[in-house]
């Protein structure tokens, strides 16, 4: 900011970014830090103003005194001694570039060039420039500056700094949702929440109540504040936006609202939508979240009058836009009533017509929170009303586009409730009932498509296709990220849309046992590629399990504990025992058994896991469970405990799964489990079934070198912690040049997908609590002889240091050596590095 200030070579910066990225607060932050300050001149166009000649100027031209012949230059010119007094450029802030009249805009952009002014232009992106001012931005003489909404680990972190403690990323993921992303208005949420008990303190972690939002005083005032100072057709015209959803800007133009809108932009309540059709939305769910809780409000007549020439069908659009916020906050059963008390006159023959898209999205959003919640009969009976409705509307009346993509949606809605249904009810459904998804070729739009595609990856990666399902999962993947870069596509996706193929696409990946991409894709999620609370929540709690898997645990435990306390409050004892049992195991695996069995004791809490449906989360609690009771010397237990589970999965549709826990029977030492991991894995499609066969044929053939060929491919796909040392008896078979061979490339996995904790392990360095996993295995002589060969010194010196001889030194070091299973001081130093980002942060 000071360089843009004072280099005379450049008129100001063009600021772009996405809304709520804080770009007009990044330049009076810059502002602010200066010793002397010029002035600053905020300006917005809008659509009033583009009606009326240098309408953006208004406010600089009332200080002059103008008549009808002023000419340009005289304008110029006095403008100029406003803007420059002293001999001091004003620092011009324009909002809304796209709704500036170009005469204004060659008036700013001549003001510039002669050095009057600085000009700081805000824009979403730099297509909205007007003519002279993208001129500018081309020629270099205005920078550009992109800034960044903060992404969900920032504001994670910047929730924690505002509350004073640990919370959990569901918290901060709905205040980033619910504010877009504003600091200064999450802020000031977070107090309120605070004093209203919707924000509280769980074990010492703040977490949030699930029910309730908006109701209380203090968040009352704060809606009050944001309201004020609005008339009656403004206050109507937010109302109706935050009741009904988003508005086209046809409909507000011919309800004579453009001026009402315009002042909604300048205040930033509303904002335009992207997408190929104009349209106009809240610029924060906070807004509507809190209008919505206003009953008083909502009753108005001048407000249902005005929703009812703003949408073809009013009833549908209030609906959607309620259950669409009940389900971004993770209020099931509050959406599945509201979409209930709509199903009974929503979806006959008369009402589809009216807008059959925005229909079928409360059917999809009602089905998918029944089947969330196991209501899979309730969730079909709706599919088949809201079918029976839409052909019946079809047969009636001309052909419809929308309503047969209504149809081809209902039925890909039920063979995806089918799906999950196998999954919960541990049924093996036949293969080939989907087969018609991936083979046909009549998809309304590509949406539509992929989802079918997405759908279809994770039944065949659930039986025995794990090949094809990764093939499709890749081939959806990079359609996806084509539609991100193609305008054409925009409209037919909605983000919804989006996140169901992308959560189908990671459970396709989950099932075919390719960690590796799962461990991405998760990762992605979980930074807040999409704004759904409750999307990024899984996803993170997905992406510690998968660290867990990677042998990554200190990272792991770190990326899962800032949920178990709002999970544990959830309706899912699942997640939270799995967080326990990963937990407990880390704890073992540190030495610290007595902790280690009361972390499993707390997992007596929840409902016993017997009648929990076989899957891939209920996979992880059984096989960490079973390595914490090895590790803290019960394998007999752990042994038992993985046969009743193989038991239970024998004839399930996981073969993949079932492979695999036979697999880690043979790693405790169970020889009798080697002939079903032989059967089983050879029953498994792709590479992961071809690495877990290999491995299986080399052990019952007793072939060192093949074995570890076969962990060493197992462990590059996300296997790591099959391949570890630790209570392995597959391992403690392989020669010693093979278990080096295996310690090498899991250093090597451990350097590459080491998680970074930035600033956080310096600052536990410094309090004494950094404590990487490496040390843990080691007496506390030796970690002291160890960090000094790390730090570069001989044996001869830590022998002096030590007062003691060099053949100790040397003994100390080969103890080390032998537990890290690292062969001299570089590998040593590699392996502390690679620890360094994932130090434990208990």
């Amino acid at each position: 900011m000071e360089k843009i200030l004072s280099n005379q070579h450049v008129m100001g910066a063009v600021i772009s970014g996405s809304p709520g990225s804080g770009r007009r607060a990044w330049v009076e932050a810059g502002m602010e830090k200066l010793e002397n300050p010029p002035q600053l001149i905020r300006l917005n166009g809008s659509n009033f103003g583009t009606k009326v000649p240098l309408g953006a100027l208004s406010y600089l031209l009332a200080r002059l005194d103008l008549d009808d012949y002023t000419s340009r230059h005289e304008l110029v010119h006095g403008l100029g001694r406003i803007l420059c007094s002293e001999n001091r450029p004003a620092a011009v802030m324009l909002g809304r570039p796209e709704l500036i009249d170009e005469e204004s805009s060659s008036l700013l952009a001549q003001l510039a060039t002669m050095g009057k002014i600085k000009l700081f232009v805000i824009c979403e992106q730099i297509q909205d420039l007007p003519g002279d001012l993208f001129a500018l931005y081309r020629s270099g003489r205005i920078k550009h500056r992109l800034i960044h909404r903060m992404d969900n680990a920032e504001t994670h972190q910047f929730v924690e700094s505002e509350l004073g403690g640990p919370a959990s990323t569901f918290s901060s993921a709905v205040l980033r949702y619910l504010t877009s992303g504003s600091r200064e208005l999450m802020s000031k949420l977070i107090q309120c929440w605070r004093d209203d008990g919707q924000l509280l303190q769980r074990n010492g972690s703040w977490i949030l109540k699930l029910s309730g939002f908006g109701t209380g005083s203090a968040t009352h005032g704060l809606y009050s504040l944001m309201t004020r100072g609005l008339d009656s057709r403004e206050y109507d015209l937010m109302l109706a936006i935050a009741l009904g959803g988003p508005v086209t800007l046809e409909r507000i133009h011919l309800c004579e609202l453009t001026e009402s809108l315009d002042v909604l932009l300048n205040r930033g309540q509303v904002r335009y939508l992207p997408g190929a059709s104009r349209r106009v939305g809240l610029c924060n769910p906070l807004l509507a979240l809190l209008v919505r809780t206003d009953e008083q409000e909502n009753k108005k007549e001048s407000v249902k009058a005005l929703l009812k020439q703003l949408h073809a069908d009013p009833l549908a659009a209030q609906v959607l836009a309620q259950v669409q916020a009940l389900s971004d906050m993770n209020d099931h059963q509050a959406q599945i009533a509201v979409a209930k008390r709509y199903q009974a006159t929503g979806y006959g023959p008369d009402a589809w017509p009216a807008d059959p898209k925005t229909r079928m999205k409360i059917v999809d959003m009602h089905v998918k929170a029944l089947a969330m919640t196991s209501q899979f009969q309730p969730a079909f009976e709706v599919i088949e009303v809201a079918r029976t409705g839409a052909m019946a509307a079809r047969d009636k009346n001309a052909p419809d586009e929308a309503l047969d993509a209504a149809l081809q949606e209902l039925d890909l809605l039920a063979q995806f409730v089918s799906h999950l249904e196998d999954e919960m009810s541990r049924t093996k459904s036949d293969i080939s009932s989907t087969q018609e998804l991936v083979e046909s070729a009549n998809w309304m739009n590509e949406s539509l498509r992929l989802r079918a595609l997405s759908v279809q990856a994770s039944v065949w990666a659930a039986r025995q296709r794990q090949a094809d399902a990764l093939k499709l999962t890749l081939y959806v993947d990079s359609r996806l990220k084509d539609t991100h870069l193609m305008s054409s596509q925009i409209s037919t996706f909605d983000p919804e849309d989006a996140v169901d193929i992308e959560f189908e696409l990671l459970q396709a990946e989950l099932l075919s046992g390719h960690w590796n991409l799962a461990l991405e894709r998760s990762k992605k999620l979980a930074s807040g590629f999409y704004s759904s609370p409750l999307s990024v929540t899984f996803s993170e709690t997905v992406y510690g399990i998968l660290l867990a898997l990677d042998n990554d645990l200190d990272g792991a435990v770190a990326v899962l504990k800032k949920n178990r306390e709002q999970l544990a409050a959830g309706q899912r004892p699942l997640l939270p025992a799995i967080i326990n049992a990963i937990t407990a195991y880390e704890l073992a695996r540190s030495g610290q058994r007595h902790e280690a069995s009361a972390m499993l004791e707390r997992n007596s809490l929840y409902p016993p896991t017997v009648d929990v449906p076989v899957n891939f989360y209920r996979w992880v609690q059984e096989i960490f469970t079973a390595l914490t009771h090895a590790e803290i010397g019960a394998t007999d237990l752990a042994l038992d405990m993985l046969k009743n589970f193989t038991t239970q999965m024998r004839g399930e549709s996981h073969t993949l799964l079932e492979s695999l826990t036979l697999g880690y029977r043979v790693r405790l030492g169970d020889s009798e489990a080697l002939t079903d991991f032989l059967r089983a894995s050879a029953l498994c499609q792709g590479t992961v079934g071809e690495g877990m066969s290999q491995v299986a044929k080399a052990i019952a053939a007793g072939n060192s070198s093949c074995t570890a060929a076969g962990l060493g491919d197992l462990a590059k796909l996300g296997h790591v912690l099959f391949s570890t040392a630790s209570n392995n008896r597959i391992f403690a078979n392989l020669e010693i040049r093979d278990q080096r061979k295996i310690s090498r490339i899991i250093n090597e996995s451990k350097r590459s997908h080491a998680t970074q904790f930035s600033g956080m392990a310096a600052e536990l360095e410094e309090s004494g609590e950094y404590r990487p996993a490496w040390m843990r295995e080691l007496t506390k002589r030796e970690v002291q002889i160890a960090k000094l060969a790390i730090g570069g010194k001989s044996n001869a010196e830590i022998a002096k240091a030590n007062g003691v001889s060099i053949r100790t030194i040397e003994g100390h070091l080969y103890q080390v050596y032998s537990k890290l299973q690292v062969r001299n001081r570089q590998e040593l130093t590699a392996l502390d590095r690679s620890s360094q980002g994932t130090a434990g942060l208990r």
